[in-house]
């Protein structure tokens, strides 16, 4: 059979489908909305009534522990500093190329604004009002329930909390690739599943000694309300559901570093090749991708978890309650507020209006109700048949 060598006319070409945006532009997408939300938050909170000092109170810290405080407050800053450049600006300087390390340096300094989002509803666990603070921003948030009038609440001492992300968290990436390397090494059929178990314990040992054998007994802070506690009756008690939300938070963050691809990108960076434009518009990419999987990770893992703790909380140990410097004149002595337990109704605070809020408890067990607050009356029940 001949075949005509004339152009076929009237044959459609089906156009090659469009090529998808890569998952880094998608993961960058949801961590500029993270940031713009965190700079109104933080915006909110500078221009609103909470940007306010939380005094110590009458009871003084020992001396060991202001030493630790302030050492903590002017060191923490100065390594994070040094971690940024030595990540950071220098190979941006040299090569114009940040490596991941460096990538998720900047998410975690991002995600400082969490610290204590987990006292949204209910006061769980304090600072150490002794360490500089202007108070908090948890109650900038929209929605916000946790009580809080200006000098009265969660105390944010504001270099220890910018100052410790970095670090901590690069520790975590080191740390939890170290042991999935080498569980891995050693046992070379171990699994995916293993792997992350094996990264869990190892982040639960690591926030055991970040926590509950350094920060704590420094007195940094304290989980006055949180539940299955190590040193109960302590001012550093260490409750089961931190050591759990934080290695949760942590493993997260260690398998994103340690499960990269053949070409070293972490499931958040895949496709930033695809990306037009220069080398800073691709790094600001990965960096907000970057910020959108960490601040998931701790919104999900431990903040969500921790306002139930929140709701739940146990009743705060005499330890803490006897310092004024831990109870951030919430609740205890000098305040008209007994301090959060099981006996302790739940109570909402109205943060945009001082003075409105639900009814509470005082401390001598009666009820107090705020100035702008009417309590509800009851109405009985419609007796007799309508319409009779």
């Amino acid at each position: 059979m001949a075949v005509s060598s004339r152009p076929q006319t009237g044959v459609s070409v089906v156009p090659a489908a469009r090529r998808s945006a890569p998952a880094v532009a998608v993961w960058a997408f949801v961590g500029a909305l993270v940031l713009a939300f965190e700079a109104f938050v933080l915006a909110r909170w500078i221009s609103g009534p909470f940007f306010k000092e939380v005094p110590s109170g009458p009871s003084d810290p020992p001396t060991w522990m202001k030493v630790a405080l302030v050492s903590i407050q002017a060191v923490l800053p100065l390594v994070t500093i040094a971690l940024l450049y030595r990540l950071v600006v220098r190979p941006w300087r040299h090569q114009r190329r940040v490596a991941v390390d460096g990538v998720m340096a900047l998410a975690f300094l991002a995600m400082c604004w969490q610290d204590h989002l987990s006292n949204y509803l209910a006061p769980w666990f304090t600072y150490n009002s002794w360490q500089v603070n202007f108070g908090s921003w948890v109650n900038s948030l929209p929605g916000a329930m946790s009580f809080a009038q200006p000098g009265r609440m969660t105390a944010a001492p504001i270099f220890y909390i910018v100052g410790i992300y970095v670090p901590a968290f690069l520790i975590v990436t080191k740390l939890g690739s170290w042991a999935m390397g080498r569980a891995q090494s050693r046992w070379p059929r171990v699994s995916r599943a293993e792997l992350i178990g094996i990264c869990f314990l190892t982040m639960m040992v690591y926030d055991f000694v970040l926590e509950g054998a350094l920060f704590m007994p420094l007195g940094v802070f304290t989980y006055a309300g949180g539940h299955l506690a190590l040193f109960p009756d302590t001012y550093h008690k260490y409750p089961l559901n931190e050591v759990l939300t934080t290695a949760s938070m942590f493993t997260i963050i260690a398998c994103v570093r340690y499960f990269v691809d053949d070409r070293g990108h972490t499931v958040v960076e895949r496709g930033v090749e695809r990306v037009r434009g220069s080398e800073l518009k691709k790094l600001t990419v990965r960096v907000l991708a970057m910020t959108a999987v960490v601040q998931g990770a701790m919104f999900i893992t431990y903040n969500v978890p921790n306002m139930w703790v929140s709701l739940h909380s146990t009743t705060w140990p005499d330890d803490i309650q006897k310092r004024s410097y831990f109870t951030d004149y919430i609740c205890g002595d000098g305040t008209d507020r007994a301090c959060p337990g099981p006996a302790v109704p739940h109570v909402r605070n109205d943060s945009g209006d001082a003075g409105r809020g639900s009814a509470y408890l005082t401390g001598d067990g009666r009820l107090g109700v705020p100035p702008k607050t009417t309590l509800p009356n009851v109405v009985p029940f419609e007796r007799g048949k309508p319409g009779g």
